[in-house]
């Protein structure tokens, strides 16, 4: 006797096709993510990423920076969370997306004046393609290219009212526990180009490992100014700090913090237009890899 309900084969309906090849692939995708994360980290060096530098390495984390700078004119700001933090995910054997987060900037200026707080414009996405690497026990070496893409979510006074291309080629070497990682790329507004200028930034991180877990640096970050109102003329800060981690909290999860403190260089200070765009900073960072 057939039995009474919904049951009836002519009627029900199927919320899934098992002849679509995309449902297996998609779940399969997603089923083999950890086996890809496995896979990338394998066949690439087991650095720690620098406090500024762009690292080449591929990374599955969720970061989070923080900076206090204080500008030759008497301003301090505090980004919290600055520029470079996100949420980093390995989406291929050589391939990583990045979903960058909100900045949020506190300025503090001499008395008597506004302090403006609020959002500065959002590096919502970076995409890096890992070209070459190698482990530890073989060549120990990476190099990656990226390409971000910032947009004008700030408001007036942290925001530089355009879209902003972000090109990037990074690089890294090891010689045993001594790494030396670096980066050269270019800030370019898609609009405003005669105030704003193009930008290019070049950072390399002499790093030393200590018992596997502290990675004391040095860096230098250069910046040279090409059109705009600061054309020509070159930033330079020399940044000293350290990154310890990773700890395991579990089986899967990992934990690492950073702090450092950044001075500038040159150019000697001038007003207007504002330079350096600040005299020196403090950087903490901390990550969460999966």
């Amino acid at each position: 006797m057939p039995e009474s309900g919904n049951q009836d084969s002519e009627t029900t309906v199927s919320l899934t096709d098992p002849s679509d090849p995309s449902q297996d692939v998609l779940s399969d995708y997603f089923a083999q993510w950890a086996n890809r994360v496995a896979r990338a980290r394998a066949t690439q060096p087991p650095w720690s990423s620098p406090l500024v530098t762009t690292t080449a390495l591929l990374e599955e984390r969720l970061r989070i920076d923080a900076g206090y700078q204080y500008a030759g004119n008497g301003n301090s700001t505090w980004a919290l969370p600055n520029i470079r933090s996100g949420l980093q995910l390995i989406v291929g054997d050589t391939e990583e997306l990045e979903i960058g987060a909100v900045p949020y900037f506190m300025r503090f200026t001499p008395s008597g004046q506004t302090n403006p707080s609020g959002i500065g414009d959002w590096p919502f996405l970076r995409l890096k393609q890992r070209l070459a690497s190698s482990p530890e026990s073989e060549g120990n070496y990476v190099l990656s290219v990226l390409f971000g893409l910032q947009v004008p979510t700030g408001i007036s006074a942290f925001s530089n009212n355009a879209y902003t291309l972000l090109p990037t080629l990074a690089f890294g070497k090891g010689f045993g526990n001594f790494v030396i990682q670096s980066s050269i790329g270019a800030v370019i507004p898609t609009a405003y180009q005669s105030t704003l200028g193009i930008q290019i930034v070049g950072n390399v991180a002499f790093q030393y490992r200590i018992d596997r877990m502290f990675w004391p640096e040095i860096e230098v970050n250069w910046t040279n100014f090409q059109g705009g109102v600061r054309s020509g003329a070159n930033q330079v800060f020399l940044t000293t700090g350290v990154v310890v981690g990773r700890f395991h909290l579990t089986d899967t999860l990992r934990f690492t913090f950073g702090l450092g403190y950044q001075a500038a260089l040159a150019p000697p200070f001038r007003a207007s237009p504002l330079l350096p765009l600040y005299n020196h900073a403090w950087i903490g960072s901390v990550r969460l890899n999966y």
